[in-house]
């Protein structure tokens, strides 16, 4: 009889600028980039896709973040290299998610592993240098795109069986001249905060100026924009002039949208 089960688990799929070039390794493809948050192991996958529609949905829009340097794992024997992971935003939202599908699993009398959780995004294989790695390494900003529920089909292969997706925080849009972005969030403190790493996803170099602001309307959040980007300008020079005074933020159900265009 032909085995039924499959190797499975869920994870969030993560999107970023990634490098168009990457040291010697095994480079996993970039749509099948995750951070896995519960593994299955080898299971039946028919009982398990007709329990999915009870399957714990996150109340968030995407969340963003930044890699920290490289992880080589297992620390003694490294074959994974990964991106470490520094969510800077919704990290309580997110461990509440992941206990949920915990209780969820056990529930549904699937495993669930003890050992605490380190989030992780594999980018390579074995073999590989990992000296080469380590002088590679620059920061990307990141952001969760869904959930998935991956099957394992060995040789870094990959396919999503089931996903939900997650409200962008962010898209660019088309703008005569300039770069513009529909920016999503609850409030002016998230719209900042998702408009900087909208500006870093098109200009990576812009990530080591970040900075935590509180602003409360527009005015405030294009402003705190523009002295971030005065920063990163008089450090290493950038490829934008400003951000624009435009637009509004509009309540569209439960979020903010504002329109942000970038003066290039």
């Amino acid at each position: 009889m032909q085995d039924m089960n499959k190797h499975l688990f869920f994870a969030y799929s993560i999107d970023a600028p990634w490098p168009s070039q990457y040291p010697e390794g095994r480079i996993l493809a970039e749509e099948v980039r995750h951070d896995t948050f519960a593994f299955l192991g080898s299971q039946d996958f028919a009982p398990l896709e007709e329990a999915l529609s009870t399957f714990p949905i996150p109340d968030m829009i995407g969340p963003v973040g930044r890699t920290t340097p490289y992880l080589f794992l297992p620390e003694k024997s490294p074959r994974v290299v990964a991106y470490g992971i520094d969510w800077l935003e919704k990290k309580e939202k997110l461990t509440a998610f992941e206990q949920k599908v915990e209780e969820w699993l056990k529930q549904k009398n699937y495993p669930v592993d003890p050992r605490p959780r380190l989030p992780h995004l594999t980018v390579a294989r074995s073999p590989f240098d990992k000296d080469a790695w380590k002088e590679d390494y620059t920061p990307l900003p990141i952001l969760i795109t869904g959930i998935h529920l991956y099957e394992s089909l060995g040789n870094l292969h990959y396919q999503s069986l089931w996903h939900r997706p997650l409200t962008p925080p962010f898209v660019e849009i088309e703008h005569t001249a300039d770069i513009a972005y529909l920016i999503r969030g609850h409030n002016p403190q998230e719209l900042f905060l998702h408009a900087s790493i909208a500006i870093s996803f098109s200009f990576p170099t812009l990530l080591p100026f970040l900075q935590e602001r509180s602003p409360t309307d527009i005015q405030e959040t294009v402003r705190a924009l523009n002295e971030m980007v005065t920063l990163w300008d008089s450090a290493i020079g950038c490829p934008i002039k400003a951000v624009s005074y435009h637009g509004a933020f509009e309540k569209k159900e439960e979020l903010l949208e504002w329109e942000m265009i970038v003066d290039v």
